[in-house]
C-alpha cells in the first residue's frame, strides 16, 4: 500500500512538486477516498512536508525530517539481541524467530483497501486496451437468430405441471438450461424428490448426472443404499432399470471423499458432463461444495456458468439455514438464490398466514407438508403453494392437484 514515504519519493523524482492527477496516476491510488492521493497529501500537508500553490503540491524544507528507511528489523533484532552473544540455544533461537519476523514484517505488503480495489480500474488508460476490451461486447442478433421457442425438460413429476409457457400452458416441465435451487428444511422431501426425478429422466432416455454426498450409492452391507431405493422407486414406478443403468451417472462423495475436494469433483464433473452430454444434473446437497464458509456461493455459481454453457439442467438440492419455513433462507445466504434461475421449495410447518391457509384450504395452526416455486427468471411459474405428502412408497405425491388458475 502506498504511504507517505512513497509520496514524498515520488514528489522528489519530479522536481518536488506534482499535482493531484499525476500523484494518482502516477503511484496508481485512488484520487479521492480513504488512503488516496488526496488523503494523504493532506495528512502531509497538516504536518508541513508539503504545501498547495494551485493545482500543485510542492515539498517543503521540512520533508528533509522524514527518514526514508524502515529500522524496524534493526530494533527488533537489537531488543531480543541485547549485549554481547547469544548464552544458549534458546537465544539462538529467539534471535532467529525475531530476524525471520522482521524480515516478514519487511517485505509483507498491506493488502489493498476496497476502495483502492474499486476506484483502480476506473482511472486506467482503456484506449490501449480497445481491442481486448471490445470483444466482451456483445450485439442482438437478427430477430430469427434471436427467437427461441421454451421447451421443458419432463422431470416425470408435479413440478411439471408448475411452469408455464408465454401462453398460459403447462410447459410440461423444468426449462431446458436451467439452474434451480431445491431448498427445505431436513426431512421435508428433498431427496426423495431428487431421486424420483434421477430415476424417471433416465428411464426416458435422458442423460442423468447424481452427486450423492450424504448418502452412499452402494453399500457391501445390508445397508439399504441409495442404489436400493432407487430400484425399489423404479420398480413402483414401472420404469425400465436398464435404460437407468444405461443413462444414469453417480459422483459418491461418501465412498470416494477425494471428491470433497473442490479441484478434484469440479475436474470429474466436468468430465462427466461433456464426455457422456449429461442432459440434468443434480447435487444432493450443495454443502459438499462449502469447504470452508463463504465458498459455496462461488462455486455453485461456476457450476451454474458451466452448466448454461453446456445446455445441462441442474437442481441443487440446498438446506434451510434457519427454522423458518416457507422463506428464501437457505444455507449460502439469499445470494445463492439470486444467482441461479429459480427456487423450488419442499418444506413443512404450521400455518399461521393467511395466504397459506387459503392456497392450502386448511385452517390455521394445521401441519403441512408444501411444495412451492418462489421465482423463477426463465418463464411464468405457478405461484400458489402446493400441500403435498410422503406416501409409503417413499415418493412426493400432491394431497390434491389444485383446479384454480391462479398464477
Amino acid at each position: 500500500m502506498v504511504d507517505q514515504k512513497d509520496v514524498i519519493a515520488f514528489l522528489k523524482e519530479n522536481d518536488g512538486q506534482a499535482s493531484l492527477d499525476e500523484i494518482s496516476e502516477g503511484l496508481r491510488i485512488a484520487k479521492y477516498g480513504p488512503e488516496s492521493a488526496y488523503a494523504i497529501m493532506q495528512s502531509l500537508k497538516s504536518s508541513g512536508v508539503v504545501d498547495r500553490k494551485g493545482e500543485m503540491w510542492v515539498l517543503t524544507a521540512e520533508a528533509e525530517t522524514l527518514a526514508a528507511e524502515d529500522v524496524t528489523e534493526e530494533r527488533m533484532v537489537t531488543a531480543v539481541k541485547g549485549e554481547g552473544e547469544p548464552t544458549s540455544d534458546v537465544d539462538k533461537i529467539v534471535q532467529a524467530m525475531a530476524r525471520t519476523l522482521a524480515t516478514a514484517m519487511k517485505e509483507a505488503q498491506e493488502p489493498a483497501d476496497e476502495w483502492e480495489l474499486a476506484t483502480r480500474p476506473m482511472i486506467t488508460e482503456i484506449e490501449r486496451k480497445e481491442k481486448t476490451l471490445s470483444s466482451f461486447i456483445l450485439r442482438p442478433s437478427s430477430a430469427k437468430e434471436a427467437k427461441k421457442t421454451l421447451i421443458g425438460l419432463s422431470t416425470g413429476t408435479f413440478i411439471d405441471y408448475m411452469f408455464f409457457t408465454p401462453e398460459g400452458k403447462t410447459l410440461g416441465g423444468l426449462p431446458i438450461g436451467g439452474q434451480f435451487a431445491l431448498t427445505g428444511l431436513p426431512g421435508a422431501g428433498k431427496s426423495i424428490l431428487a431421486e424420483e426425478i434421477a430415476v424417471s429422466v433416465s428411464s426416458a432416455g435422458k442423460k442423468v448426472l447424481y452427486t450423492t454426498a450424504e448418502d452412499t450409492w452402494q453399500s457391501s452391507t445390508p445397508r439399504f443404499d441409495l442404489q436400493s431405493r432407487m430400484k425399489q422407486k423404479a420398480d413402483y414406478l414401472k420404469k425400465d432399470w436398464s435404460k437407468i443403468q444405461e443413462n444414469l451417472f453417480v459422483l459418491d462423495t461418501v465412498m470416494h471423499p477425494e471428491l470433497r475436494n473442490w479441484n478434484i469433483f469440479a475436474e470429474t464433473y466436468r468430465y462427466v458432463i461433456e464426455k457422456e452430454n449429461i442432459d440434468l444434473a443434480i447435487i444432493d446437497s450443495v454443502t459438499v461444495l462449502e469447504s470452508y464458509r463463504g465458498a459455496l456461493k462461488y462455486r455453485v455459481m461456476e457450476l451454474a456458468r458451466h452448466n448454461q454453457m453446456r445446455g445441462v439442467t441442474c437442481i441443487y438440492v440446498n438446506q434451510r439455514s434457519r427454522e423458518a419455513w416457507d422463506t428464501y433462507e437457505m444455507a449460502g445466504g439469499i445470494g445463492l438464490a439470486h444467482n441461479l434461475d429459480g427456487t423450488i421449495i419442499i418444506d413443512y410447518g404450521r400455518v399461521y398466514w393467511q395466504d397459506q391457509q387459503t392456497d392450502l384450504e386448511v385452517k390455521r395452526g394445521e401441519f403441512v407438508r408444501i411444495a412451492r416455486v418462489l421465482d423463477c427468471r426463465m418463464c411464468d411459474f405457478k405461484r400458489d403453494r402446493i400441500a403435498i405428502e410422503i406416501t409409503k412408497e417413499g415418493l412426493v405425491r400432491p394431497i390434491k392437484r389444485s383446479q384454480k388458475t391462479t398464477k
